[in-house]
């Protein structure tokens, strides 16, 4: 089964991934602060999510950032759309200080 991994390199890129392949996308996070990456939008018909994980960066320093990973699994062919925003739990979406966007085409 072929995996993919996308990151802030790849942030409004358009990308083809194969059906039923894992897609992971890793975005750098401090959640210390309050703010997090959260799913914004997704089309569960073509993307369904599978969890998530934080990988501490450094566990010698206190409120050090590291990296949160959002698993999918790519179910249907056809074209969809991601957003991931990153803001504190108690803001609206519109005050996200951060957006990550990725356009996917889903191939048979």
């Amino acid at each position: 089964m072929a995996e993919y991994t996308f990151g802030v390199k790849d942030n409004g890129a358009l990308v083809q991934v194969s059906r039923g392949a894992k897609v992971t996308i890793e975005l750098n996070e401090n959640p210390t602060t309050g703010y997090r990456w959260k799913i914004s939008s997704i089309d569960e018909v073509f993307l369904l999510p599978e969890g998530d994980a934080f990988l501490s960066g450094d566990p010698k320093s206190p409120g050090a950032g590291g990296l949160r990973r959002f698993f999918f699994r790519a179910k249907g062919a056809g074209s969809t759309a991601l957003t991931l925003i990153n803001k504190r739990a108690w803001q609206s979406d519109d005050q996200a200080v951060g957006a990550f966007k990725l356009a996917i085409r889903i191939l048979e």
